[in-house]
């Protein structure tokens, strides 16, 4: 159950069809979001709470579950990333968040193509099958095998941003409500 909320955090942590490259968005990544998750795997369906601060390449995501319980923090940057799981004294390095990934849970995602994600846009640099609403918003996004949905769209100084967003792939699925998008300058 942990692990599927680390996994779930990560993962956050999806008009016409097309296939894109992107290049990397011109403004920075800097922001925060609160919401609940909620993770189906082959095995079991949980729910948690996630708090993920975003500044660039730095990152901090704290999940937990019910009352505080099970918490997890996955964070780093482009040159590191720590795990500490329940029960762990320290937290485990790594030179990335992907290397944790398949150490510890035996999982390898693409988790620096999350930040974008979240944000209803593709990752730069990978090609993406994307579909837009009639206002030019992402509503399905194809990429690096998984599969995201958006929805629930607010708008947030001259940006909109997903509420809703559903990710699925590789047996798992994975729903993530923002309640509170946060942008820093």
């Amino acid at each position: 159950m942990i692990k599927a909320f680390v996994i779930a955090g990560l993962l956050l942590l999806s008009g016409c069809a097309s296939f894109t490259s992107q290049p990397a968005p011109s403004e920075r990544l800097s922001w925060e979001v609160r919401g609940k998750l909620s993770v189906t795997t082959p095995q079991d369906t949980v729910t948690g709470y996630l708090t993920w601060e975003q500044h660039d390449s730095a990152y901090d995501l704290f999940i937990s579950g019910p009352l505080g319980q099970g918490a997890s923090r996955l964070n780093g940057s482009d040159a590191f990333a720590e795990l500490t799981l329940p029960g762990w004294q320290q937290p485990q390095r790594a030179e990335s968040a992907e290397q944790l990934l398949e150490h510890y849970m035996g999982w390898s995602f693409p988790v620096a193509n999350v930040r974008y994600w979240v944000q209803g846009q593709p990752s730069p640099g990978g090609e993406a099958k994307i579909k837009k609403d009639a206002q030019g918003r992402l509503t399905t996004l194809q990429q690096h095998g998984w599969s995201i949905r958006y929805s629930r769209y607010s708008r947030h100084g001259q940006r909109w941003l997903p509420g809703l967003i559903k990710v699925s792939g590789y047996e798992h699925k994975f729903i993530f409500a923002i309640k509170e998008w946060t942008l820093r300058g």
